[in-house]
């Protein structure tokens, strides 16, 4: 059998008002490489590598066993290679990537049986949500969207003369906690408010319409809850608008920020970013990216 290596890129979610279906994929990729073993094992590197388990526990191995169940295939051992820049705990996909990765990788070994839908149905159901899964998957700036029949992704491409603002503080959050602090009930109003804010940042997406991204990239279901737990959000999002930024919005569950800018004011958005967080006492780093088109890619080693 062929030896394979799985890449899977980061990803942001929710992006303001799309809470739970919104996601764009990133150029922070994650590597799974993978050969057959008498036991199941991981050796991780990068990011995170003393905190990521490396047996049966992994998020990879689980998520590729839970496929080749759903798939009635037996899937003997594997000894698999971590490798990954995406941060762990900032709200970037770093848990579904290894998800997707473990799914696309089970798949593949079973002669590649399910179309992306199947993949992104068992992804969900290891995650929990679908809107990570969605954008590790497919690429560029996805919809996840519940059915009868588990999970619906569509995929649009991302404005190519825009850029993603990101920044990534030094500290870190669990998801577990951040959605822990969610009301459980939203009001009619603010439900209009997000499903309105969310159609107008798809059309911005769709007509490259910065000024209509900027009217429509806030949120009445998450953040405000949120900001107890990255309490300079406000002040990094005010620096990311005074700088250019058509907007700006809490990175999935936090802590990082993301930002969408003009390539030409996308340097000066993260340094007004990096700034702010640094004056409200939350350092970290800020970069520039472009939002990647390619989902997860399988290659064959031979």
């Amino acid at each position: 059998m062929s030896d394979l290596r799985v890449r899977v890129p980061a990803t942001s979610a929710n992006l303001g008002p799309g809470f739970d279906a919104f996601g764009i994929a990133l150029p922070l990729l994650a590597e799974f490489d993978v050969r057959p073993a008498r036991a199941w094992s991981v050796t991780v590197e990068g990011n995170g590598a003393a905190d990521v388990p490396t047996g049966e526990d992994n998020l990879f191995v689980i998520a590729a066993r839970t496929a080749a169940k759903t798939l009635g295939y037996n899937l003997a051992p594997q000894h698999v290679t971590q490798r990954s820049v995406i941060p762990r705990a900032r709200g970037l996909g770093a848990s579904a990537a290894a998800i997707v990765g473990g799914v696309v990788t089970a798949n593949a070994l079973a002669g590649e049986p399910l179309g992306r839908r199947a993949l992104l149905r068992i992804a969900t159901d290891v995650e929990g949500h679908a809107d990570n899964v969605a954008a590790a998957l497919y690429g560029a700036f996805t919809i996840a969207l519940p059915s009868a029949d588990g999970p619906i992704a569509a995929r649009f491409a991302f404005p190519s003369t825009w850029r993603a603002c990101l920044f990534v503080p030094t500290s870190s959050l669990e998801t577990e906690k951040s959605r822990a602090v969610l009301t459980k009930d939203v009001s009619r109003t603010d439900a209009v408010f997000n499903l309105a804010h969310a159609s107008a940042l798809l059309a911005a997406i769709l007509r490259s319409d910065g000024a209509l991204l900027s009217v429509a990239m806030h949120d009445r279901l998450h953040e405000s809850a949120r900001m107890k737990l990255v309490p300079a959000l406000e002040e990094i999002v005010a620096a990311a608008r005074g700088a250019g930024a058509f907007g700006a919005a809490l990175s999935g569950a936090g802590p990082s920020v993301i930002g969408f800018a003009p390539a030409r004011l996308a340097a000066r958005v993260t340094a007004a970013m990096e700034e702010a967080a640094t004056v409200a006492g939350s350092p970290g780093r800020g970069r520039v990216v472009r939002v990647r088109a390619a989902g997860a890619q399988l290659v064959r080693n031979q």
